[in-house]
């Protein structure tokens, strides 16, 4: 091109003198129709274009001499036109063979670059022939790199080469209301790229090993050369009851609850979702419980969620009220609750026929249990105020307190309950027992038990008073911080003594 580059210049300066030089001609030839674009070169470095034309393959165009870049697909060439000269390029054809006719929403795309020079990259979709000058070549065909190598200079003549295409559908299915779509990704490539394809269309392919995923589902699927493969979806509903409000956890936490499907897809409650066959795991957010399934083509999987609500009785519209306690659900045996979260609101779960332990912050250890017969469940909460009344009792002192539940639904005790101060304790509306544990302090002395019975309302505070057994010195010390000036009221006689009003406040 050197040669013809300098005497392109010396006809440039001599046509400086005249009105218009001589017209050169350039004919790109190719094995079927089509056309190409064609720039002007008015500087090289920077790279500067200043016209542009579109020529047909197989007809001769008439351009002014100068330097030219020549573009087909995914490919391009330099030219240099001379006054009165005739220049031949030539392109071969590559044909991806699809093994069906395509339909107008199938689909089919080719990514390149189209010249070093510009650095632009082109996009194909929806043809399946390219017109490409020789030399090598990467292509990204469909998601599936390509590497092609054309022999041949500019002007040795064009050829044909054909590949065979795999067409890939996922099956719309009735219902659909949503145009729902399918993700494919090659399996064995370096390169991360996905796309997509609406449900009942083809995605055509080159021969390989692909992924596909739908609503968190994924499958592989192996492609031969010319097959077409259809997968037919399984459809998966996770389903309330009608008492379900799904709108107060929004209101009351700020997030909903959500169906999880294999670790961090979202789907909704009672809305039917196509999924691919093959095993998943399904649960809801913020639980660590799953359901294993394993769906085949076109089966439907219909799930009941459970629900349980603790209810405080917060005034209607008390948003300062409700969610103000923990709750967690745990199963018989498991060391850690399978899911937290707050009263007020229905808290749901997926199980396959199990008892479920719910319990509440504030008594903890204390459980109502709600059987798997029950979907789902309400309920109450009352509240024990229990007041530690300090006196000395010679020989005698009080180890620890608690709350025991007297029977089922009903079971457990809480934790050891605060001796130096009053404490509020919320409670599931039933009949609880409270034991206050008391022993001497001589050496053959043994342990004594002192329990009184007591029934927890919906909505309503009991208060209860029991003495607490100190030592003469610590006793001493408590009468002083608190400047005790009578007795209490709390007699050991009367332990357990209780009333709905406010206690006498003692600290």
């Amino acid at each position: 091109m050197g040669l013809k580059y300098s005497i392109l210049l010396l006809f440039l300066a001599l046509a400086a003198c005249d009105k218009k030089p001589e017209a050169g001609f350039l004919r790109v030839d190719a094995p079927a129709g089509g056309s190409f674009e064609i720039y002007r070169i008015a500087n090289e470095t920077p790279l500067q274009f200043i016209s542009e034309q579109a020529g047909k393959f197989g007809e001769e165009l008439s351009l002014a001499p100068g330097s030219y870049l020549v573009l087909a697909d995914c490919s391009s060439e330099q030219v240099i036109i001379l006054p009165g000269q005739h220049e031949k390029l030539s392109v071969h054809r590559i044909e991806f063979v699809p093994p069906h006719v395509p339909g107008g929403e199938d689909s089919f795309s080719i990514q390149c670059s189209r010249s070093d020079k510009t650095r632009s990259r082109q996009l194909i979709e929806g043809r399946y022939e390219l017109n490409m000058f020789a030399g090598k070549r990467d292509l990204l065909v469909g998601m599936v790199p390509m590497h092609v190598d054309l022999d041949g200079g500019p002007a040795s003549g064009s050829s044909t080469a054909k590949h065979q295409l795999s067409a890939l559908q996922v099956a719309d299915f009735e219902g659909n209301k949503d145009d729902a779509s399918f993700f494919v990704s090659p399996v064995d490539e370096l390169i991360s790229v996905t796309k997509y394809q609406r449900f009942g269309h083809w995605e055509f392919l080159l021969p390989g090993h692909y992924a596909l995923e739908v609503n968190g589902t994924r499958m592989q699927v192996d492609l031969k050369e010319g097959e077409e493969r259809i997968i037919k979806p399984a459809l998966l509903k996770v389903s309330t009851s009608s008492a379900v409000d799904l709108d107060a956890p929004a209101k009351i936490r700020g997030s909903p609850w959500l169906v999880e499907i294999n670790a961090g897809h979202w789907l909704n409650f009672n809305e039917v979702y196509p999924i691919l066959p093959g095993p998943a795991q399904v649960g809801i957010s913020g639980s660590s419980q799953t359901i294993d399934i394993d769906p085949e083509e076109n089966q439907v999987v219909a799930l009941n969620a459970r629900s349980v609500t603790v209810d405080l009785g917060c005034p209607g519209d008390d948003l300062s009220c409700k969610g103000e306690r923990d709750i967690s659900l745990s199963l018989a045996g498991e060391p850690y609750p399978f899911v937290e979260s707050v009263s007020d609101i229905p808290v749901l779960y997926i199980d396959e026929g199990t008892t479920v332990l719910v319990g509440v912050g504030g008594s903890r250890d204390i459980s109502y249990e709600v059987p798997a017969s029950v979907r789902d469940k309400t309920l109450q909460v009352g509240y024990a105020k229990l007041v530690p009344v300090p006196q000395h009792r010679p020989g005698q002192q009080t180890d620890f307190a608690r709350v025991d539940a007297l029977g089922l639904p009903l079971s457990g005790h809480t934790l050891d309950i605060v001796l130096e101060r009053p404490t509020l304790m919320p409670l599931f509306a039933g009949a609880y027992q409270l034991n206050h544990y008391v022993s001497g302090t001589s050496p053959d002395a043994g342990r004594q038990n002192h329990s009184f019975n007591f029934h927890v309302d919906p909505g309503k505070t009991l208060t209860l008073e029991f003495p607490v057994y100190l030592s003469e010195k610590k006793f001493a010390a408590w009468k002083k911080a608190h400047h005790y000036k009578g007795e209490p009221d709390a007699k050991p006689s009367n332990l357990g003594r209780y009333r709905r009003e406010s206690p006498r406040k003692y600290f």
